[in-house]
């Protein structure tokens, strides 16, 4: 089978895709990358099967989307990803959204992944693995580095990692932090995302309670989330 440096699949938005606004949510945003991504993975060589034999996992560091439009649902759209070749610890991969009838974008995405040692639960350098590609897909669609979102001190809310929150490597899983910074944005029903990034400090495992934290900067929301004096994850949201 020919490997592709970047692949397509099509999906069908239905209801469990939107905010309450009817908006195409962040969690639901997530669920696709990760579903597509980790298709591609498979079919690179690089799937949780494949990277257990190396005793080695796939752990999310940061995430940044960008939404273009907001399509009405249901709605079939285009998922594209492909990954960038890897630095010395990261490996980037980019993800588009498209509505296939009209060819609009509806949202363009990134999101930095490191490899640990399943034992250790460390990083490891990225000359571990590497993608059986002779040449990469060289579209980048954004023009600037990954933000780098502050942390809030300003205490909100708790949120208790439950059993349904957690994946195959055991911790929550990242689609969910989707939910909980939504929670705490408290958007009036005309308000949209313009763009979220979310950096995953520390992981988060079943029954932990992680501090929320939330600072308003006019269009622009930090939350941020810490188990006691370790930060587990902060986002910065900009609505419009």
């Amino acid at each position: 089978m020919k490997v592709e440096n970047k692949y397509t699949q099509k999906y069908v938005l239905t209801t469990n895709y939107y905010d309450p606004n009817n908006n195409i949510g962040v969690q639901g945003t997530l669920d696709l990358f990760q579903n597509i991504a980790a298709r591609h993975a498979f079919l690179l060589g690089a799937g949780k099967t494949h990277l257990e034999k190396l005793n080695l996992a796939w752990v999310i560091a940061r995430t940044e989307i960008e939404y273009v439009t907001y399509p009405e649902t249901p709605l079939e759209v285009e998922v594209m990803t492909w990954p960038r070749p890897a630095t010395r610890f990261y490996f980037d991969r980019y993800y588009k959204i498209v509505n296939p009838v009209t060819n609009e974008v509806i949202a363009i995405s990134r999101s930095r992944w490191v490899l640990i040692d399943v034992e250790s639960r460390k990083i490891v350098g990225a000359d571990r693995y590497d993608y059986p590609l002779t040449f990469y897909h060289e579209e980048e669609p954004f023009d600037h580095p990954f933000p780098r979102p502050s942390v809030s001190e300003n205490k909100v809310g708790e949120y208790i990692v439950r059993p349904s929150d957690i994946d195959e490597n055991g911790h929550l899983n990242n689609s969910k932090y989707g939910n909980i910074i939504f929670d705490y944005l408290d958007l009036k029903k005309e308000q949209k995302i313009k763009s979220i990034t979310i950096n995953y400090a520390n992981e988060a495992f079943e029954g932990e309670v992680i501090t929320i934290s939330r600072e308003i900067e006019s269009s622009k929301i930090i939350i941020a989330g810490h188990k006691g004096d370790t930060i587990v994850f902060n986002s910065e949201v900009i609505i419009k």
